[in-house]
């Protein structure tokens, strides 16, 4: 009895032995202060100082303060107008002190090729790209070195998403690309594909068959011709829905389309729309004259925002950032899922009912779209939306305190109205926890904002 024991205890600690070893623990965050000079040793002030997903910039004393993984690493510096430096460094588990010499060099000119396509995409294995696929191209394997050494970048996939349409311009020249190709997470049947030549993102949906993705022909197309990508109309589900919500909003209320105000709301948004995922789609904005404070996104592209809430704001920046908000609901075809939810949980209901002899429950088309409408959206719509709106003011050069201050005033505004009742639904997240997202996401745009900045420099 006493072995059958043991050997069950040893077995036991072999098991959790190997566990141990296949699960490595996470590196030590530790605290860096240090102080970036020139050769000569003078300060360099308004620099940044990245090392892995952080970065802190210098002060005008050249001084810095970042936290980093211990061990084996590299520090990024990044002075307006020089080529960036890297590092290496060893960071003890101690907090510590450095000095970093920064070595001011003039960046070099692009003498290599220029490829039509830059493709940031997870694994060409999945698509019909081939070396005989009538264009040229590099893949973000081959330019990851690039992209550091020229241009500062760590995370290149990452940045096209924040980077203004003037920095991306001046990546691509850079790296020696015409366009660069990626799938944003939202829409994974769409490409986007910024082009030098218009400065814009384009929208390019893609068929997909048997686990491969058709891209050869639309990429070879849009090079030859971007102009046919131009516009791009609603299709289907989304068509039906964006015919029928505004139809159903103009019944509801009396919609402004024309005028002073709605011409201000245009040209506030139209950068915003110009580095959505969808730059392409035809967007209608108009103001309602009622009472509430709100604002309404609708599929295919009709924005809404009441009287009261536009006179409420008193800056663009505020404006761009309800606009951006909005748009993201669309660009990311919130109100799309949340009608196939509902129709397949209303198609539930109509087939238990029959089964059981109940009520005989009908597809309301019109009732489901009442829905969208006054219950609004998800939770996690919501905060996709605050998100990605972020993310569009800021490659919009508008300044992203907008939304903090929008969202304050929304929230003070709640209050006096209801004494500081919940007032938002339970698929609805509050005021409050918006505003905390918000605060919490602007130190990754305050990141890619200096690298905009740092890229039009060189």
């Amino acid at each position: 009895m006493f072995m059958r024991i043991r050997k069950h205890w040893i077995g036991l600690l072999i098991i959790l032995t190997l566990l141990a070893a296949g699960c490595s623990q996470a590196p030590k965050i530790v605290k860096v202060a240090g102080t970036v000079v020139t050769q000569k040793g003078r300060p360099v002030s308004e620099g940044a100082v990245l090392i892995g997903s952080s970065m802190a910039k210098t002060s005008t004393s050249g001084r810095f303060t970042i936290s980093a993984p211990a061990g084996e690493n590299k520090a990024v510096l990044l002075v307006k107008g020089y080529r960036p430096q890297i590092v290496p460094l060893t960071l003890s588990e101690e907090s510590q002190t450095l000095t970093l010499t920064a070595k001011l060099d003039r960046p070099a000119r692009h003498s290599g090729s220029t490829a039509d396509y830059l493709l940031l995409l997870d694994s060409l294995h999945r698509t019909d790209v081939s070396s005989s696929a009538g264009f040229t191209y590099l893949t973000g394997a081959q330019v990851k070195e690039a992209a550091l050494t020229h241009a500062g970048i760590v995370d290149l996939e990452r940045a096209v998403q924040y980077l203004s349409p003037a920095a991306m311009h001046r990546l691509c020249e850079l790296l020696g690309v015409r366009h660069i190709v990626w799938i944003q997470k939202d829409l994974d049947n769409h490409l986007q594909v910024f082009s030098v030549k218009s400065g814009r993102i384009s929208s390019l949906p893609f068929e997909e068959s048997r686990g491969q993705r058709k891209l050869a022909g639309l990429l070879a197309s849009f090079s030859k011709d971007a102009r046919m990508f131009a516009e791009q109309t609603p299709r289907g589900i989304e068509a039906n829905l964006a015919k029928e919500v505004k139809t159903y909003m103009e019944q509801l209320y009396d919609v402004t389309y024309t005028g002073r105000d709605v011409q201000r709301i245009k040209r506030v948004a139209e950068p915003i729309i110009a580095v959505s995922e969808r730059s392409n789609l035809p967007f209608t904005f108009g103001i309602l004259e009622a009472e509430e404070y709100n604002a309404y996104a609708l599929p295919g592209g009709y924005i809404y925002i009441t009287r009261p809430l536009l006179e409420m704001m008193e800056s663009e920046d505020e404006l761009a950032a309800v606009l951006a908000h909005e748009s993201a609901h669309i660009t990311h075809v919130h109100a799309v899922k949340g009608y196939e939810r509902r129709v397949a949980l209303t198609v539930a209901t109509i087939f238990v009912a029959a089964a059981t002899g109940g009520s005989d429950a009908t597809l309301d088309f019109v009732q489901i779209i009442g829905d969208i409408i006054t219950e609004g959206y998800s939770k996690e719509q919501e905060y996709d939306a605050d998100r990605t709106g972020l993310r569009y003011i800021s490659r919009a050069g508008y300044d992203p305190e907008g939304m903090v201050s929008l969202l304050t005033k929304l929230q003070d505004l709640e209050y006096r109205l209801t004494g500081g009742r919940r007032t938002y639904s339970r698929t609805h997240p509050s005021t409050k926890s918006r505003f905390n997202q918000v605060k919490a996401e602007l130190s990754t745009v305050e990141y890619y904002r200096f690298l905009d900045e740092y890229l039009l420099s060189l």
